[in-house]
């Protein structure tokens, strides 16, 4: 006992060595913890925890390489004869659209859609799949709070003072 108290005192003093500290981490891993060391317990399991999380993982782009000048004119051109397409098309929907137009219109995946409910379940169905996706990408965060408030020194400051005293008032009968 007094060897893991003299760990915990250089431990807290910044002090100890990579090698004690690993030796305080395998002894809060255990079974034989004794009482009076059981506050410190959460802190060590943290330790542990933090091991569990990933990092992403982030690739960086490649080096782009010099395009040859015969390349370059090939999409120059490609991209002209698009943006012609495009307009023709453009136009001859125009000239082919009826003169009235609809009050409410809303294009969905390429579609023209004029009914407004039709739109609305669309878009709600949409915003729904989108805050999935953005609480989803809040759990970490979550879990990183939880992390913390277990850090919290004036709560485990109270639980050591709280063990104390029982320690005491079991001592004394």
């Amino acid at each position: 006992m007094n060897d893991i108290d003299n760990l915990l005192g250089k431990y807290f003093n910044g002090a100890s060595s990579a090698g004690e500290e690993k030796r305080l981490k395998n002894y809060f891993k255990g079974t034989g913890v004794l009482p009076e060391h059981e506050v410190y317990r959460p802190l060590f399991a943290v330790f542990n925890a933090e091991k569990q999380i990933k990092a992403p993982v982030i690739t960086l782009p490649e080096k782009k390489t010099k395009m040859h000048p015969f390349s370059r004119r090939l999409i120059i051109w490609g991209a002209g004869s698009a943006a012609v397409a495009l307009l023709a098309v453009t136009l001859s929907i125009l000239r082919s659209s009826p003169t009235q137009h609809p009050e409410y219109v809303v294009i969905i995946n390429g579609k023209t859609v004029v009914n407004r409910h039709k739109a609305r379940k669309y878009a709600e169905n949409m915003f729904g799949e989108t805050e999935k996706i953005i609480e989803s990408s809040y759990q970490p965060f979550r879990e990183a709070a939880n992390i913390k408030e277990g850090l919290n020194a004036g709560k485990i400051l109270r639980e050591t003072e709280q063990q104390i005293e029982q320690i005491k008032t079991n001592y004394k009968e």
